[in-house]
């Protein structure tokens, strides 16, 4: 079965098209060196607004494991 992920979401208006589309995953990008990078707190407030059926993922680059562990809490 093909799973969809939608990726680099940053804007409310992007989690709006999200909920509409209900792809099975959407990522944040927690890479600063990306255009697409976003804060924990704007990935929370961004989350918040997300449709529950639809699961959101973090997308990392080199990242230490404490790092990650601490953005999924």
């Amino acid at each position: 079965m093909t799973r969809i992920k939608l990726c680099g979401l940053s804007r409310p208006c992007d989690i709006e098209a999200a909920n509409e589309l209900k792809p099975e995953y959407i990522g944040f990008v927690f890479a600063p060196e990306s255009k697409r990078y976003v804060a924990l707190e704007q990935a929370a407030a961004l989350k918040k607004l997300l449709d529950p059926d639809v699961q959101a993922v973090g997308v990392f680059v080199n990242e230490s494991p404490e790092t990650v562990a601490y953005l999924l809490d």
